[in-house]
């Protein structure tokens, strides 16, 4: 069983505030995926209050199980995802931008609480389905190589599946 359900099986307010999460990772991860598809931008004030709500769930959560540990993986989680993050935005010559960067903050905050690996794993997934999405893009001719492609919804999919996973 991943660490995420485990977690939520050990009282009712461990699982209500894990279906808090869950909701805000859902709530704010539909919004900010039709913003990025629609305009290319990922709204800070979006970013911000999803960080704000997964800063007052995980810091319950740690609170209510005693976990500081797990708190501060998380905030290690977002220091680790949101600097890789970076580091490719600073690389890639402006082909990723900086809402990219914040998204990955928040995604690292909720994944490092249950568990760092799945950072990897979550970036993973997220390359992997950008890329076969430009590949059947360029397949259908609807994409070129070159083409602008936002990269916040695969983002949100792939952690989205590794948080469910995770171990």
């Amino acid at each position: 069983m991943s660490e995420i359900w485990s977690v939520a099986q050990e009282s009712p307010v461990s699982a209500a505030l894990v279906l808090l999460q869950l909701a805000c990772f859902l709530g704010f991860g539909v919004l900010l995926a039709k913003q990025d598809m629609a305009t290319h931008r990922l709204p800070n004030r979006l970013v911000a209050s999803w960080l704000a709500a997964s800063l007052a769930v995980i810091a319950l959560l740690g609170i209510f199980r005693s976990d500081l540990h797990g708190v501060l993986m998380g905030l290690l989680g977002l220091l680790l995802l949101g600097g890789g993050y970076l580091l490719l935005t600073l690389a890639s010559g402006g082909a990723m931008g900086m809402g990219d960067v914040k998204l990955a903050g928040v995604l690292g905050l909720n994944h490092g609480y249950y568990s760092l690996p799945s950072l990897f794993f979550a970036t993973l997934l997220a390359f992997v389905l950008a890329t076969l999405w430009v590949i059947g893009g360029v397949v259908a001719r609807k994409l070129t190589l070159k083409s602008a492609v936002p990269f916040g919804p695969f983002m949100l999919i792939g952690s989205f599946i590794a948080l469910l996973m995770a171990r």
